[in-house]
């Protein structure tokens, strides 16, 4: 089962990834994009995520994009610091299924489940509600406190 296929050439070699999109992803977009700078930072390749992005993102709701390469590699592990990206960090959310991606800054996170193939999946639609919420506040690390105490998001991991 899948959305679409992207055929990046990675180390001179074409490969087929098919996608299959996470529920509710064109929603969060839009409901991000009329509110918020939507920055998209991930650990992924730049041949592969950017074919990906371009498929979601029909809309140019996503004003910048960081791959890998922007990362730091940390004990083998690709962090994302967002410091890095010029920003005020009281203006910053990052949203991640893997904690090692927020090391630098867990204040800022909200965590979210991996998601492999479940249809039924409404993470994006608990971050619409989240960012929906957010105009009371200052400061984002603030209503992502607030946010991960009420127990919207705690992981058993």
């Amino acid at each position: 089962m899948f959305d679409f296929v992207v055929r990046p050439t990675i180390d001179g070699e074409v490969l087929n990834f098919y996608v299959l999109k996470r529920p509710g992803v064109e929603e969060l977009l839009e409901a991000l994009g009329a509110k918020f700078e939507v920055v998209v930072f991930t650990a992924g390749l730049k041949e592969y995520a950017s074919l990906v992005l371009d498929r979601l993102d029909r809309k140019a709701v996503i004003a910048h994009r960081l791959y890998r390469d922007s990362c730091k590699e940390v004990d083998g592990k690709f962090v994302k610091d967002l410091s890095e990206l010029g920003r005020d960090l009281k203006q910053v959310v990052i949203v991640d299924d893997n904690p090692n991606a927020y090391v630098f800054q867990p204040e800022n996170a909200i965590p979210v489940r991996p998601f492999v193939d479940d249809l039924g999946d409404k993470e994006l639609q608990r971050l619409i509600k989240f960012f929906e919420s957010t105009d009371c506040f200052d400061d984002m690390r603030d209503a992502v406190r607030q946010y991960l105490a009420e127990g919207h998001q705690k992981l058993e991991m």
